[in-house]
């Protein structure tokens, strides 16, 4: 089968048509047409009738001199720091799939609304599937902002197609690096998933996730990704042993038996914070598309479940809504106590 968008080097991920995981197991299994169909009767017979997350409309400032991570929905994430505004995967469309009234509907609005977003320097997109890459969102955003795009090799192709042959865009391979600007460098990291945008297109082009390093702060993006060997997550533990803050997927997970390869699930998730040594996760892609069989809200408590056995307090790993803000704070700087004065002449007696 040709490749439909990208033409490189024979590398130890790429063998000339398609891109594969950098794991130490037996080879992946993906969705064929049979899993596809078990996986659609999963969701239908198990639609979500409890509660969805509600959402707290947040209006951001124009720029933030520390870190600040904004929800925007699903995996759509406004990253501020240090003076940059940088979105991630972000989806404003009320559908996710090929066309605007096929595919998986929205079960709340953005948190942010997309008129209301300062200006936005940089886009960084992890892989192709739909809830992830939403070209009406990104076309959307390129005529408003200009922004410089970030993503996986062979995405690049797929923007251009759709959007404009005149946007910046930097393809990147895994662990390769970019300086956007003064020391804001962007790191693509892998990820054990897969990519298609169609049924002819399985892998064509690459997926991954995103580190984000100011000389102050390191922000970590999963992307969509299973646990694995674990390997990538341990190894990102020593490139950046000062991790500030790792968002990781908790959502989408079942029935583990189809999708255990594709995504991770909250104990694996709190498994990935651990091993990447971040001093605290957020939780993402969970509560606004329905893409698998657990109930909207399962995610957080299974989460919750799972910080309990490790004894770990639950605002080290919060489930983020629609809206919700989270904020570094710096630590306290402690004052330093004077000295007694001192005085020239002695005392009477």
């Amino acid at each position: 089968m040709k490749q439909k968008y990208y033409q490189g080097p024979i590398t130890d991920h790429f063998d000339g048509k398609v891109f594969t995981n950098l794991i130490r197991m037996p080879k992946q299994r993906y969705l064929n047409a049979w899993d596809g169909i078990k996986w659609y009767f999963h969701m239908i017979t198990n639609t979500w009738s409890g509660l969805t997350p509600h959402v707290v409309q947040s209006h951001p400032n124009k720029t933030e001199a520390g870190l600040k991570v904004i929800m925007i929905g699903h995996a759509s994430v406004l990253l501020q720091i240090q003076g940059y505004n940088i979105l991630v995967d972000p989806v404003w469309s009320p559908r996710v799939g090929p066309l605007p009234f096929i595919g998986k509907k929205r079960v709340n609005p953005p948190g942010v609304p997309l008129f209301h977003l300062p200006h936005i320097d940089a886009v960084l997109i992890t892989h192709n599937h739909y809830d992830h890459m939403d070209i009406r969102t990104l076309r959307r955003l390129y005529v408003r902002h200009k922004p410089i795009f970030f993503t996986p090799l062979g995405n690049d192709n797929i923007l251009k197609r759709h959007i404009s042959s005149k946007m910046m865009i930097h393809a990147m391979d895994w662990f390769d690096k970019y300086v956007l600007k003064e020391g804001l460098k962007i790191t693509l990291w892998p990820s054990y998933h897969w990519s298609a945008r169609g049924i002819c297109d399985r892998n064509h082009a690459l997926w991954g996730g995103f580190v984000v390093a100011s000389d102050k702060y390191t922000v970590y993006f999963t992307g969509d990704t299973s646990y694995g060997d674990g390997a990538i997550f341990k190894q990102l533990k020593t490139q950046f042993p000062n991790l500030d803050v790792a968002v990781i997927n908790i959502g989408a997970y079942a029935p583990r038996s189809l999708l255990k390869n594709h995504h991770n699930d909250p104990k694996e998730a709190v498994d990935i914070f651990l091993d990447c040594g971040a001093k605290q996760a957020l939780g993402i892609h969970w509560g606004t598309f329905q893409l698998s069989s657990e109930e909207a809200y399962e995610p957080v408590h299974t989460l919750y479940g799972v910080l309990r056995n490790h004894l770990l307090a639950v605002d080290q790993f919060i489930p983020l809504r629609p809206g919700q803000v989270w904020c570094l704070k710096e630590p306290a700087i402690a004052e330093v106590p004077l000295d007694p004065p001192t005085v020239d002449v002695l005392p009477k007696e």
